[in-house]
């Protein structure tokens, strides 16, 4: 108990932050710094970073893993220096071919009681956090992305407690994109007003959940296009009025489910 609860908590935090430091070294330089200079020392360390996600107020600062798919879940007990590790890594979901020019770009990360890794996305529940926090920072090796959070909502992986929905799609069939968008949205527990078109590219970020046995909390953003402020108008994000959720919850809780 003294170990995962003191001193594996300790030897992340202080990795995490090894991490952000060669990161962020560049940023008090007079000039601002490339994105291949930010990932470079990186890099030498693991070229399977890929990215860096940030998230204000929370502890979501980390670099973004990807192995090849015969691999796919290394990170989920390694760290960024591949190292053994019960808190894992952010890590990209393998069938993101395109790696961050996927369509959609799907994380995964542990829910780490502490608070490290994606246990802070869960706030998105929260009306008064969505509202101070509607942005979503991705940095790829070759520019700074930001993205507007569009959903969050609560599903199910095992097949007695309803119907499976497929939130793990990266890339999209003639006319599937924007269902997609429509199945992720119906979902939210709170309504984001940020419009999707067919040419946007969508992040989503998965973490375990304890409603009901591995549930899964997900977030999804929509990346802010060329020429687009990052402005979101949060004085109109509210509780979702009758949010989908997966049979198992109205079997428990009641209620009725949206047409």
């Amino acid at each position: 108990i003294i170990k995962i609860v003191f001193i594996d908590y300790y030897k992340e935090s202080k990795l995490a932050e090894e991490a952000q430091q060669i990161y962020y070294d560049n940023d008090d330089d007079d000039e601002e710094p490339s994105q291949q200079e930010r990932f470079a020392d990186l890099i030498k360390i693991n070229p399977d970073i890929k990215a860096w996600i940030y998230i204000s107020n929370t502890r979501v600062n980390y670099p973004v893993l990807q192995t090849p798919e015969d691999d796919r879940n290394y990170y989920l007990t390694h760290n960024y220096k591949k190292e053994y590790s019960q808190y894992g890594s952010i890590f990209m979901d393998s069938i993101c071919t395109l790696g961050t020019e996927s369509k959609n770009v799907i994380l995964h990360g542990h829910h780490m009681k502490n608070g490290e890794m994606f246990a802070n996305i869960l706030k998105y529940g929260e009306v008064d956090f969505c509202k101070e926090n509607p942005i979503i920072n991705f940095d790829t090796l070759n520019e700074t992305r930001k993205y507007k959070v569009i959903s969050i909502f609560k599903t199910n992986t095992l097949p007695e407690q309803g119907e499976i929905f497929n939130y793990q799609i990266s890339s999209f069939g003639k006319g599937k994109f924007m269902e997609f968008v429509k199945d992720v949205k119906k979902r939210s527990l709170i309504y984001f007003p940020v419009d999707v078109e067919e040419d946007d590219q969508l992040i989503t970020l998965s973490t375990c959940s304890y409603e009901f046995k591995d549930f899964r909390t997900v977030v999804v953003a929509r990346k802010v296009r060329k020429e687009e402020s990052d402005y979101v108008d949060v004085n109109k994000i509210k509780e979702a009025p009758n949010p989908l959720w997966p049979d198992c919850w109205y079997e428990k809780h009641g209620g009725v489910r949206p047409s």
